[in-house]
């Protein structure tokens, strides 16, 4: 039987798969000193105050959210949280960077209370969490908490080869641009979406930045994703598109919360954290950090 999730970019991937048996089986003959147990302690709160530093994940190569600057140190929204996270404790920030794997959930088992099978440890917080009750309820070795952002889908258009519309409807005749198996992919590939008219005009990038220059050197007329990517990439063009969250009729998930996770025994890190949050939020530095970025700052969360 096959079933999908999201990831963090809207991604849905097979959970089930030949791959994820090889890699069952590859783990389970690997030999014991390669075992992560011994460093996947949770760390609580008064060990990481007695430590001096927290230790924060965060994804590589996810911008505006993490990623290398030109100083080849890691930069973006998520780190600098990160960094505000740890001043607020009063401790040094220790950033534990690493790809995504297939689904969220193996990312909260490498990174927050198991570790990876090829060793590294795991982070005391992780960033860029979806909080969501169906992946809390698959995920109870981890604490997912701390609202920060509120995801949302979102179109950037051409105006040159769309005029002023905003919707979805130019692309029944117009190419869309879309990252590979995401969530943009299958809602615009599915037969449900315009009754499945739409699906002849998707062209999939295996990656983000491939759909932008793709939109750039007009392959395609608009492009569909994570607004928080669309906006710093639009930006970072310096060209008009438009750029809007129109209703996407019959999308399961058209926006999500975005979070943090530590591990189960680490709830009294995750309160502190939590609050640090929260007064993040309400003093506006969280909406300066964005902005910082390109990009809007959405909290559809009470405080």
């Amino acid at each position: 039987m096959m079933m999908k999730k999201l990831n963090l970019n809207g991604k849905w991937q097979t959970e089930v798969s030949l791959l994820a048996i090889f890699v069952l089986c590859l783990f389970l003959t690997l030999p014991a000193s390669l075992s992560t147990s011994d460093t996947a302690n949770a760390r609580p709160l008064d060990d990481v105050i007695e430590s001096k530093y927290l230790r924060v994940f965060v994804y590589e190569d996810f911008p505006p959210y993490s990623y290398k600057g030109p100083d080849k140190k890691m930069t973006g929204i998520d780190v600098e949280i990160g960094k505000r996270l740890a001043e607020k404790l009063g401790v040094t920030v220790n950033f534990f960077v690493r790809g995504a794997d297939e689904t969220v959930d193996d990312d909260l088992r490498n990174n927050v209370w198991k570790g990876h099978y090829i060793g590294g440890g795991i982070a005391d917080v992780m960033m860029h969490v979806p909080v969501d009750d169906a992946l809390r309820e698959r995920n109870k070795l981890a604490v997912i908490f701390g609202r920060y952002y509120t995801e949302r889908m979102s179109l950037a258009l051409d105006p040159s080869q769309v005029g002023e519309a905003e919707t979805l409807a130019p692309f029944l005749q117009e190419k869309v641009g879309v990252e590979l198996d995401t969530l943009a992919d299958f809602y615009l590939s599915s037969p449900s979406t315009f009754g499945g008219r739409m699906r002849k005009n998707v062209v999939r990038y295996r990656w983000f930045k491939d759909a932008i220059e793709g939109l750039k050197k007009q392959e395609v007329a608009g492009l569909m994703g994570p607004r928080g990517q669309i906006e710093a990439a639009v930006k970072a063009t310096n060209r008009p598109y438009t750029i809007s969250s129109p209703p996407f009729r019959g999308m399961s998930i058209p926006r999500w919360d975005i979070g943090m996770a530590v591990k189960e025994d680490s709830r009294d890190l995750a309160y502190a954290l939590g609050d640090i949050v929260l007064e993040l939020r309400k003093s506006g530095e969280l909406e300066t950090i964005f902005k910082k970025y390109g990009l809007s700052y959405y909290k559809d969360f009470l405080d």
